[in-house]
């Protein structure tokens, strides 16, 4: 038999579980036909490098993998299906989160597409507030493509226990609310629709207060995105950062090693980008020596717990894994720049559990996370929460201060890692690099 299931999220969108016998998976067929539907869709827009989806269990991202196009699915936990895990488990870039009262935790400008799939989200409601979010992070001339209610509304109506009347009139107020969010139809196609975010200022400048929505005012950074509340006004890209366009973008994998205007909004960032590429150069090769499963087909989940401007996951492009790069949020606001650079990312305070299931990553990398903020929270909480997310058999790479290697090396045999101390590429003495695998191990239950 086969079961529809919903699944509910940041997007919302159905697949199929096949029960009675047959192994248990998914059809990637709705995904393949979708994928070609919206090639003929939006043709022309080969720029796209980054894409925020919500087809949880992430077949399309998988598709799009293949093409150069890196796709993080966004969903939350909840009482369905681990959606999240499932991606994960494939292999395929994918966070826990959910759009609702505070900002998804990524810059402005982040997103070259955002797909959303029978999302079911009251999109013109509470003040297009969610609709608001979406262009913030969508960069200028980026892509919001919608499938399922309201388009296609006229054939569709019968099935989704509603009127004709009561859809036409949600599709023309999604219109009308897109279209004062300065985003034009871009193509329309059966169940797709597709809109671009407007990279005329002058629509942005006929924006005043009183317009519905309003213009943000200067009084949160729009990059901000820890904790920050959602704001029911239109985010203005800063018009000094003239490469944010999507066009004027450097196509990839060109941007991969271009400096952005973004690094200049980073004390010394110029400077520090300018030597990045060298220095994660030599510092991979030594990694690879030391760890010759790194940038093997062994590792496939990633993380830099602890980057700036995502030097690590750029050294390792050619490798068959992928990044997610993690930026304090009380360090330098930085994830702007590794968006620009085409590479995906997320805000996070490592005194608190990261918005993932356990086991999920293969190999995590951390350089000098405890010296910068080990006055905030205890060591063993972060090496703990660590422990949680990687997988049995997974990989660290912890690049500290000698200070704290031995206490982490005690901690981590408690936890029952193997680790081994080694230099750094350099030898440098105040500094040494802890190779760590966790090992699979069950705990012993004694019996009275």
């Amino acid at each position: 038999m086969v079961l529809p299931v919903l699944f509910t999220g940041f997007f919302l969108c159905f697949f199929w579980i096949l029960y009675k016998g047959q192994q248990r998976g998914h059809e990637q067929r709705r995904s393949t036909g979708f994928q070609r539907d919206f090639r003929t869709e939006t043709r022309g827009i080969c720029w796209i490098r980054r894409l925020l989806d919500g087809y949880e269990v992430a077949s399309w991202g998988g598709d799009l993998l293949d093409r150069g196009i890196l796709t993080l699915s966004l969903a939350p936990r909840d009482n369905h299906e681990a959606q999240v895990q499932f991606a994960l488990e494939r292999g395929i870039p994918a966070i826990l989160g959910i759009i609702s009262t505070q900002r998804l935790p990524f810059p402005s400008n982040s997103f070259d597409m955002a797909h959303c799939s029978r999302c079911l989200i009251p999109w013109t409601e509470f003040d297009g507030l969610y609709l608001l979010e979406i262009h913030r992070i969508l960069r200028p001339g980026g892509f919001w493509v919608l499938s399922g209610p309201p388009v296609n509304y006229e054939n569709r109506w019968r099935g989704w226990d509603t009127t004709v009347e009561a859809q036409k009139a949600d599709f023309d107020s999604l219109k009308k609310l897109l279209t004062s969010m300065c985003f034009k139809l871009y193509n329309m196609k059966d169940d797709i629709a597709v809109w671009k975010k407007s990279t005329d200022d002058s629509c942005y400048n006929n924006l005043t207060p009183s317009s519905y929505p309003p213009k943000c005012d200067d009084s949160r950074d729009p990059d901000s995105a820890w904790y920050i509340p959602l704001r029911p006004c239109i985010t203005i890209t800063n018009p000094d950062l003239k490469k944010l366009n999507l066009k004027t973008t450097p196509k990839w994998p060109e941007r991969l090693n271009v400096a952005t205007d973004r690094v200049s909004l980073v004390s010394g960032g110029n400077n520090i980008f300018k030597h990045d590429q060298s220095k994660w150069k030599v510092r991979m090769k030594h990694y690879q020596n030391l760890l010759p499963a790194l940038g093997s087909d062994k590792v496939r989940n990633v993380m830099d717990m602890n980057t700036l401007f995502g030097g690590f996951a750029a050294a390792l492009i050619k490798s068959p894994l992928w990044v997610m790069n993690v930026v304090s949020s009380y360090g330098a606001n930085s994830l702007g720049v590794i968006y620009d650079r085409g590479l995906i990312g997320t805000y996070h305070d490592w005194c608190e559990p990261f918005s993932t299931y356990p086991r999920t990553y293969d190999l995590l990398h951390l350089d000098g996370l405890f010296t910068a903020e080990s006055h905030r929270c205890e060591m063993k909480y972060v090496l703990l929460e660590m422990d949680r997310i990687l997988r049995p058999s997974g990989y660290v790479i912890i690049r500290e201060s000698d200070y704290f290697i031995d206490a982490i090396s005690t901690i981590a045999r408690g936890m029952k890692w193997r680790c081994e101390t080694k230099d750094t590429e350099y030898g440098v003495e105040k500094e040494k690099l802890l190779i760590c695998q966790k090992k699979l191990w069950y705990s012993k239950i004694s019996q009275e």
